[in-house]
């Protein structure tokens, strides 16, 4: 079992990736490494999201990214770097793949096909990073909630769901648990999301678009 998005690679190249790249098991709240961890690892996300956090005395905790299905992290081991530099939290479980940073380096300068994959798929990392700066500047809170329920809901036991807490939607738009909470209690009673624990229930996908063209 290797991540999908390597299946596209030649058969050398395919199976050498396959032999490298190993499933972890990715539970909510994990902590992945921690900044002082040798980075020896590189990870890959098939599905679900880690948070990327460093400490400060004054404000506590600092989510400096949030890695998304289809992304890169841990490049540090790919740079030789000594450690991460920041810590690595599971935010929601998903399908994790781990590969040695040294062996996946010098596979990649013998097969052109896996490095080639590499640098994409870190030059799209670092757009959809710049992508959330831009908006993290120029969007009001509430629409981007808004568009992250619509971009996340998926069909579940009680309809369309967002399997993530007003802490971790927080973390995902860049804004506070409280001002998420507020929003998601004006959204619930105006019957657009249902509130459970640890997910939010999306009543009415429709209305929920139209908040974004009011």
């Amino acid at each position: 079992m290797a991540p999908r998005v390597f299946e596209g690679l030649s058969g050398p190249a395919r199976e050498a990736v396959r032999e490298l790249f190993q499933p972890r098991r990715a539970r909510r709240g994990r902590v992945l490494f921690r900044p002082d961890d040798p980075a020896e690892h590189v990870f890959y996300l098939e599905d679900g999201w880690v948070r990327l956090y460093g400490l400060d005395e004054e404000e506590g905790e600092i989510t400096l990214a949030v890695v998304g299905p289809g992304e890169l992290f841990g490049e540090a081991a790919l740079t030789g770097d000594a450690a991460y530099g920041a810590y690595a939290e599971v935010m929601s479980p998903g399908a994790l793949f781990v590969a040695p940073g040294r062996p996946l380096l010098e596979l990649a300068t013998r097969e052109p096909e896996v490095a080639g994959l590499l640098v994409r798929l870190l030059a799209e990392r670092i757009g959809r990073l710049e992508a959330r700066m831009k908006e993290l500047r120029y969007q009001e809170v509430r629409p981007r909630l808004v568009r992250m329920l619509l971009n996340l809901m998926r069909e579940g036991e009680r309809g369309l769901e967002v399997a993530l807490s007003h802490r971790d939607l927080a973390h995902l738009i860049g804004s506070t648990r409280e001002t998420v909470t507020k929003i998601l209690g004006e959204l619930a009673l105006a019957e657009l999301v249902e509130l459970g624990y640890r997910k939010v229930i999306v009543r009415d996908p429709d209305g929920l678009l139209a908040q974004l063209d009011g």
